[in-house]
């Protein structure tokens, strides 16, 4: 694809978060209220609601939509309660057991605020598995049709660049829209060598498949039924706090459909995959020191005035059927 950095898209000026702006994708962890289910794979300390409204004050956002946390499986009990205490403000991503949910408990979800579907790719052991994956979204999307409620997305993670040839294809005939997690887990370059000055701005850092993957990502965008989340991006970079190596990656995607982006913070900010490798599942795990503020005017600008109103308000508004 080549370079797709340019003066004009790394320039813009510094912009504050929009009124009525929302943070798409966080967590909320109160193990003393909710326990944690059994076989998760991994335990995140406690982050309350309390320390959630006092983050997105912080950070001068207005509505959140609750990522319900994959430590308490498909017992969304948690979820509800949360949405309840927004009085009708906020949405949620829910998670799913498809062998035993009813219509009557998607209604009650639904009712409460909940729009979205986030399928747990590591309970299938489908995060390597491109089929898996594939079936999954399908039967979800499937069952989502079947009950006939509007307005409800489905959510995934998976970091293989190279399975969007495959996935494209399953997400443009879906019958409901697919998000897909923090970048969709692009490595930037700094990532990709494991150090904190590599920042190369274009794509060639990628391998071919890779590229070849990243083009069938941005396709996807433009055709409209995929959405991206930018979210989480010490995810994706080492370049702490301005993370400048997915500057060309962002205007990668907003070019291809800037009504197809959105913002969120993955607040509390648990570890990377990589990180949990050879610890205990059950082991507390602390939450990583993010600055969430330097992290939002350097993304700032890398867009245009109307893209950025697009990202924060008009977008998350729109995928999460809220209306005023």
């Amino acid at each position: 694809m080549g370079s797709v950095a340019t003066e004009d898209s790394s320039s813009f000026p510094k912009k504050s978060v929009p009124s009525g702006a929302w943070d798409t994708h966080h967590h909320i962890f109160e193990p003393d209220r909710f326990p944690f289910a059994e076989g998760r794979h991994f335990t995140p300390a406690r982050a309350s609601l309390e320390d959630l409204r006092k983050f997105e004050k912080s950070i001068e956002v207005d509505h959140v939509c609750i990522a319900h946390g994959l430590s308490y499986g498909p017992d969304c009990r948690s979820l509800l309660y949360y949405l309840e205490q927004f009085r009708g403000q906020a949405r949620g991503i829910c998670v799913l057991d498809l062998e035993t949910i009813s219509d009557e408990l998607l209604d009650e979800y639904h009712e409460a605020g909940v729009r979205s579907v986030r399928l747990d790719f590591f309970r299938h052991k489908a995060m390597d598995n491109v089929q898996i994956q594939a079936e999954l979204i399908e039967a979800t999307a499937k069952r989502l049709a079947k009950w006939g409620r509007p307005g409800w997305s489905i959510q995934i993670q998976q970091p293989h660049l190279e399975f969007w040839p495959r996935l494209r294809d399953v997400v443009d005939s879906c019958p409901v829209p697919v998000v897909v997690d923090h970048f969709a887990l692009i490595a930037g370059s700094s990532y990709r060598a494991n150090d904190h000055t590599t920042n190369t701005q274009d794509d060639s850092y990628l391998a071919e498949g890779e590229r070849i993957g990243l083009a069938a990502l941005c396709e996807t965008l433009r055709n409209g039924n995929l959405w991206i989340k930018l979210s989480a991006p010490y995810r994706c970079s080492n370049l702490a706090p301005g993370y400048d190596d997915l500057r060309w990656l962002v205007r990668c995607f907003v070019d291809a459909n800037p009504r197809r982006v959105v913002w969120g913070s993955d607040w509390p900010h648990t570890q990377r995959h990589k990180d949990r490798a050879g610890k205990s599942s059950t082991s507390e795990e602390a939450f990583l020191q993010i600055d969430d503020k330097a992290w939002i005017e350097s993304l700032s600008r890398w867009m245009s005035e109307d893209e950025w109103q697009l990202l924060w308000v008009e977008n998350p508004a729109t995928l999460y059927d809220y209306h005023e």
